[in-house]
């Protein structure tokens, strides 16, 4: 009996040798890691402007270039930090990430040209590229097969909580700095060093929290040759690639629905007789609206996941993901509240459709090539937003404001055909629980 109640936190089921106390480490992992991530793009626009005097009509192609060199440093080394991930273990790996990631954070208000500011955004995206890894890899290493889901979902949760954090808390230090009587960019300082004070003090807490070790015995480790292939191979696997597929338009949410709603919005303000920064007030209220939805959809889809096959979960993940996206064509501003019903199936689908991603490659790579393999994962998924931040502009400008969901709409339904297919002739096992 005692060791039933070992393996359980709560509705999970924990994989053998696995602690409470690592799968409780693990999760705030979720929370600081993810909204360390977050926050980067979330406060840029802040050393941009105070620290730098970049002028505003500038701000958007110095964004851009940053965030394009962001993800091509991701497409480069997330299969190589998957690979060392299984070679020399998670936990170091994962140390190391947020190191990277508060170094960056460190040197970033202290930039004085934009020469500077791109190399600290570099050292980021490297710690960036190793800890979106290995926060994905944990997710799927730490629960028995029958509560993957579970663990995804309440994984997604703190991650949005991680993002609110970071937006409701972080963000609010300059104001505060300031009104004690200290300069804007003192409070940008203050600001970018919490920041790096947090990534420092968590590294403490994964060393003495998370499992160490590797997946496989010393013996048994694969060969950095095979790690490094591993992800080409496991396409032979369709449930695989589907995942693959998924997180090409999947984590083209982080673009298309964070970036260009919010432009959306700035661009109706003119319409509803307001100033851009009297409609991004507005349309806030809709996006802390969403985060809630978030909050309690991405538990519940997880419990989803663990009752159905994972490719039904996926069929399921598709269905609200192309659903959502396309509703946007019926949208007429998203600064008209009556528009919200259609934002809401936009929650349900594009957190579903990581979520059924990580899943289902989590569910079929072998455990001593799981990281390497969601390093590839991880990489498709860094494609899609490279893809989609350049072409997103284009049909956002010469087509319409819808255009970018539209098209990530019809590739969504597109994957939602395959998943029926796939789950017809090449199912899989059935993890439930």
């Amino acid at each position: 009996m005692q060791q039933a109640i070992a393996q359980r936190l709560g509705p999970i089921w924990l994989a053998p040798g696995i602690s409470r106390g690592n799968v409780i480490t693990k999760l705030y992992a979720s929370f600081i890691s993810i909204g360390m991530l977050s926050g980067m793009s979330l406060l840029q626009g802040y050393v941009l402007t105070e620290h730098l005097l970049i002028p505003r009509s500038q701000q958007g192609q110095v964004t851009g270039i940053l965030s394009v060199w962001t993800e091509i440093v991701m497409i480069v080394l997330m299969p190589l930090c998957g690979v060392l991930a299984d070679k020399i273990g998670r936990r170091p790996m994962l140390i190391l990430a947020t190191l990277a990631i508060g170094l960056g954070f460190g040197l970033y208000p202290f930039a004085t040209s934009f020469n500077e500011l791109f190399i600290y955004r570099m050292i980021y995206a490297v710690g960036a590229s190793a800890s979106a890894t290995i926060i994905a890899t944990l997710t799927n290493d730490y629960p028995q097969g029958r509560s993957r889901g579970k663990m995804i979902g309440i994984s997604s949760m703190m991650n949005t909580f991680g993002v609110m954090f970071v937006g409701g808390a972080i963000a609010q230090v300059p104001a505060l700095v300031q009104s004690g009587g200290y300069d804007a960019v003192t409070g940008g300082r203050v600001m970018y060093l919490l920041c790096a004070g947090l990534c420092l003090v968590s590294t403490l807490v994964f060393h003495k929290g998370l499992k160490g070790g590797t997946p496989a015995a010393v013996r048994e480790r694969p060969n950095y040759s095979r790690l490094a292939t591993a992800g080409l191979r496991a396409m032979r696997n369709p449930r695989i690639c589907l995942s693959f597929a998924c997180a090409f338009t999947g984590r083209s949410d982080l673009v298309i629905k964070g970036m260009f709603l919010s432009l959306w919005a700035i661009h109706d303000a003119s319409k509803w007789g307001m100033s851009p920064g009297q409609a991004m007030a507005r349309f806030g209220l809709i996006l802390v609206a969403m985060q809630f939805v978030a909050v309690i959809w991405q538990p519940s889809f997880g419990w989803i996941m663990d009752k159905v096959n994972r490719v039904t979960a996926m069929i399921i993940a598709m269905f609200f993901a192309s659903t959502g996206y396309l509703s946007m064509v019926f949208v007429t501003s998203p600064l008209d509240y009556t528009m919200f019903p259609f934002f809401i199936i936009l929650t349900l689908g594009s957190g579903s459709a990581i979520m059924a991603s990580i899943g289902l490659v989590g569910q079929e790579a072998e455990r001593k090539e799981r990281a390497a393999v969601i390093g590839v994962n991880g990489m498709f998924g860094a494609l899609g937003i490279l893809v989609f931040s350049y072409f997103g502009g284009i049909w956002f400008d010469e087509w319409r404001p819808a255009g970018p969901f539209i098209v990530v709409g019809a590739l969504q339904g597109v994957l939602l055909v395959v998943a029926a297919i796939v789950r017809i002739v090449a199912p899989g096992k059935q993890e439930t629980g």
